[in-house]
């Protein structure tokens, strides 16, 4: 087993207990195992993060250690223990 830092830029944060921050998940896993398990234990999230086809919405921004997940292998990219797990907003503006 491994465990993952979660850092959730999105205003609904403040709707889940502290111990979001900390996730267990087992050796090899990746972002997209990451995000389901949280969506398993904090169900507030499931909407916010999957579409109603179960993907991952493409609005969400999805950071590993402060890099872009989409510059890497996605939600294949694969998390090591101590990973920070960074999940942001749309931003949008004109």
């Amino acid at each position: 087993m491994m465990c993952i830092h979660v850092e959730i830029g999105f205003s609904f944060k403040w709707e889940l207990s502290d111990d979001y921050r900390e996730l267990a998940l087992p050796d090899e896993a990746d972002i997209g195992l990451a995000l389901r398990t949280l969506a398993e234990h904090f169900p507030a999230v499931q909407s916010r993060l999957f579409a109603g086809s179960g993907e991952v919405r493409r609005d969400v921004g999805v950071l590993v250690n402060g890099g872009n997940a989409l510059r890497r292998d996605g939600l294949r990219t694969r998390l090591s223990d101590g990973d920070r797990l960074t999940l942001l907003p749309p931003v949008g503006g004109g």
